[in-house]
């Protein structure tokens, strides 16, 4: 079984708002939760169409994995956990972005 945490960001960007804010998730935010303790790996997925009217502004979703609840926990208590927040909460807050978090099972 593996835990997949993850997250929706969405909001009605431009464009060059989209790039901006892909840019730094790759750039920034991600390689921190890539350090984060008993991580799997992070995955980043950009909509290419989306077919619900309700869901025409999510931007991204991104997925970060651990073997069980347990080691995910620990990655979440973590200081890079501090650190990524930090960082998220810069673009988030500069473009009004909604976050929703899901943990998903994956057997």
């Amino acid at each position: 079984m593996t835990i997949l945490r993850t997250a929706f960001f969405e909001a009605n960007l431009s464009a060059e708002e989209k790039e901006d804010f892909y840019q730094y998730m790759q750039q920034v935010v991600a390689p921190i939760i890539d350090t984060f303790p008993h991580n799997q790996g992070v995955v980043l997925s950009k909509p290419e169409f989306i077919e619900s009217e309700a869901h025409q502004e999510v931007l991204l979703i991104m997925q970060h994995s651990y073997a069980n609840k347990a080691l995910m926990q620990q990655a979440l208590d973590s200081e890079q956990r501090i650190q990524s927040m930090n960082a998220t909460k810069k673009i988030i807050e500069k473009y009004n972005i909604r976050v929703h978090h899901m943990n998903l099972i994956q057997d």
